[in-house]
């Protein structure tokens, strides 16, 4: 497998970009669900999580790599991983999100959202049962509560990097923003 040619300056235009799209993603899925296209809202807003997760990794990667002594083979491993392991997107999020003492149903909810959002896309024959998968079928609480999830989690960040007094992180710059703090407020109640 060739190297990643990989610099600072790649990885952090490649972080913002992540982010930039999970934001976009994120209010699509929000338009989608007042629209009451419940499943693609469900599964855009997993896309979109895993945008975030994504940016989240890379951006650890690159700090500690700037901070210690440069990128490892692990880090080259971790990037690809990040551009297919949706499994590995989902987890960054969660814990960059919701810290390490994430609530146990919420893991629980994440270890098969995958399955779920490739069900709230596709039509299919489910293994074992062999029961037809049926997308339009995503139910509006379930989508809601996916949607809401991640809208939830963004206020609270975006609130916390508000606070703070100086801009750290290559993500600070577009999340770090009042008025999107106030798009995402005005979302939530879109989804109450």
């Amino acid at each position: 497998m060739p190297q990643l040619k990989i610099s600072y300056r790649k990885l952090d235009e490649l972080g913002f970009q992540c982010f930039q799209n999970g934001i976009r993603l994120h209010f699509d899925s929000v338009t989608l669900f007042r629209e009451q296209s419940f499943a693609s809202s469900f599964a855009l807003s997993v896309i979109a999580s895993e945008e975030f997760g994504k940016g989240f990794a890379i951006d650890e990667i690159t700090f500690q790599a700037r901070v210690g002594e440069g990128f490892h083979s692990e880090d080259e491993k971790t990037l690809r991983a990040l551009l297919s392991d949706h499994k590995l997107k989902q987890g960054w999020f969660i814990s960059s999100m919701f810290g390490i003492f994430a609530p146990t149903q919420l893991l629980r909810k994440y270890q098969k959202i995958q399955t779920e959002k490739n069900d709230a896309f596709y039509v299919g024959v489910r293994k074992g049962n062999h029961q037809i998968v049926r997308p339009f079928l995503v139910s509006k609480s379930k989508a809601r509560s996916q949607v809401r999830m991640v809208n939830d989690g963004l206020i609270e960040f975006v609130q916390r990097r508000l606070n703070e007094e100086c801009d750290l992180e290559v993500y600070d710059g577009l999340l770090r923003r009042r008025r999107l703090l106030k798009k995402l407020t005005k979302a939530a109640h879109a989804l109450r």
